[in-house]
């Protein structure tokens, strides 16, 4: 089928054994709520963050795969930062990125592989050639998952001295 390999994509740059290093899941193992929390590089995002960014992405592309307007998604782009990341929410937060990780393999598993080359919005062009497809939708989010898992992975060696 041709959706497979963007769901093992996917997978890859959420779960493990991903080409270009660690996945997301691997960036956040066993990270402290108040490591998720610490801006150890000035101006940058936290993990935690972060961690709510790639959660909340994934979660606009399952949408947009269901058939729903591109927008912004529902669980904002970024939060708002906070002094401090309790373990309450470090637990919300990875329990998001479950979950929207989820939605979005099942969103894929089920979307008609004959309309990854359509359009998801015709009436927006790119100034690189059209419309963005479904393919390049799916493919993007994995490609975003595997960016944001390396600016984890440098956050967490910034965390120790």
């Amino acid at each position: 089928m041709p959706s497979d390999h963007l769901l093992a994509d996917l997978r890859r740059s959420i779960e493990g054994h991903a080409w270009h290093g660690p996945s997301v899941l691997d960036a956040v193992a066993n990270l402290s709520a108040a490591e998720a929390g610490r801006r150890p590089v000035p101006g940058a995002h936290t993990m935690y963050e972060l961690a709510h960014h790639i959660a909340a992405w994934m979660g606009e592309a399952a949408s947009r795969l269901q058939g729903n307007p591109p927008g912004m998604p529902a669980d904002g782009d970024f939060p708002v930062p906070t002094v401090a990341v309790d373990e309450a929410a470090w637990a919300d937060v990875l329990a998001l990125l479950g979950r929207r990780h989820a939605q979005l393999i099942d969103a894929v598993a089920g979307f008609d592989p004959t309309r990854l080359d359509d359009p998801v919005d015709p009436k927006k062009s790119r100034d690189d050639g059209g419309p963005v497809t479904y393919r390049a939708l799916v493919s993007g989010v994995a490609q975003h998952n595997a960016y944001h898992a390396g600016q984890l992975m440098l956050l967490r060696k910034a965390l120790t001295p």
